[in-house]
């Protein structure tokens, strides 16, 4: 479909119905939340709906701020089609969800996603009114009717999805990150903490050693040495998290521990993480969904860059530390490695660098409030 971009933005008085496309990664829908509360605190009347992929829908399943979260499986559709057994339910749940994209009947359909799969959905929805940033990828501005103007300047995720808040007429000057949580979530977690031997002043420490992308990991032993480093020098009990499948990565981080760190790893959905990262002193992480977590939630953080850029997709605001080292090749925003030596942007921060770091925001005893201040400059190196 083509379409003509307008110049300004859609009557929003001939919209009763909004449908979000956010569907990837943890992250990212993590970043689009306060354009969620932006356009919720400037339309409250409007029906609001957001579609996402399996993977992230913990954190908008149940928000207080939509009225229905629609649920994809597209990444799970990808591997079952290597499977010709699961084709027929495959595609029986693909045409359950262009028939509820279509039953929806939306007058406007934002897509902050940018891509030639959500564009694809975009269409599906039929909506009269689609918008979308103008820096969108693929070619999936063709399928829009507004575009957002983004600057040319580095722009943090957040502000770049705030920027169609604006466009849509409403503030985005809250920069309001608002999570669904329920008091079964935060009893888990209390539990969780007193089964790890957490007692009333005990400072915490979570180390998150996994990443989606290749080039952002750090090696298993170095997060072991550091795990050790905390756990004597600031006293800290130490928590390993993850997902199901990071549970290998995280039993042989704890072999290699001495005192021994308690295995969060596979006993957390999203919203039960989230109360857990509340109750944290200290995440140490890498560039993935739980930093982006922790930094909306105010929990203070240590975090590890390589290849990514932090002014445009690190932890929000100025709470926490960034480590990076400035080398001629990073940020180069590539899932592998393009030089012989390979990571070497990580390898090059040191456990010491990340220890040191960590036990200075150890050593203030107090938690980071979410900051909703712009993203500053690139830190260089520790």
């Amino acid at each position: 479909m083509s379409a003509v971009a307008y110049n300004g933005p859609p009557p929003m008085e001939q919209v009763k119905r909004i449908l979000i496309l956010k569907p990837s990664s943890l992250g990212d829908v993590v970043n689009a939340l306060p354009f969620l509360a932006s356009l919720r605190r400037r339309y409250p009347d409007r029906h609001i709906a957001w579609l996402v992929e399996e993977e992230a829908s913990g954190v908008l399943l149940g928000h207080p701020l939509l009225d229905r979260v629609i649920v994809s499986g597209r990444r799970r559709w990808g591997r079952e089609a290597l499977a010709p057994l699961c084709w027929p339910s495959t595609l029986r749940e693909i045409g359950a969800l262009v028939v509820e994209l279509r039953r929806g009947r939306y007058d406007l359909v934002v897509d902050l996603q940018g891509l030639l799969k959500s564009a694809l959905m975009l269409l599906f929805a039929g909506a009269r009114f689609r918008v979308g940033l103008a820096d969108a990828r693929e070619g999936s501005h063709r399928a829009l009717t507004h575009l957002v103007p983004v600057p040319s300047a580095p722009m943090h995720a957040v502000d770049r999805y705030l920027e169609a808040a604006r466009f849509l007429g409403a503030d985005p000057s809250a920069k309001t990150f608002i999570f669904p949580s329920g008091p079964e979530d935060e009893a888990k977690a209390e539990a969780l903490l007193a089964e790890a031997g957490v007692r009333p002043g005990d400072r915490v420490v979570a180390l998150n050693p996994r990443a989606r992308w290749r080039t952002k990991l750090w090696e298993e032993d170095r997060f072991a040495r550091v795990g050790e480093m905390l756990a004597r020098r600031c006293r800290a009990r130490i928590l390993v998290t993850g997902s199901l499948s990071d549970l290998p990565l995280a039993r042989r981080l704890a072999a290699r521990m001495d005192p021994t760190p308690f295995l969060v790893a596979g006993r957390t959905d999203l919203r039960l993480l989230i109360a857990v990262l509340k109750r944290i002193d200290l995440l140490v992480t890498l560039d993935s969904g739980p930093m982006h977590l922790a930094a909306a939630l105010g929990t203070p953080l240590v975090a590890l860059f390589g290849p990514t850029d932090p002014r445009l997709n690190g932890p929000y605001g100025v709470g926490g530390t960034i480590l990076r080292v400035p080398l001629p090749c990073s940020p180069c925003l590539k899932r592998r490695c393009q030089i012989q030596d390979d990571r070497l942007c990580m390898r090059s921060i040191s456990e010491e660098d990340v220890a040191e770091a960590a036990s200075a925001i150890l050593a203030t005893g107090s938690r980071c409030r979410p900051s909703h201040d712009r993203f500053g400059p690139v830190p260089e190196g520790s």
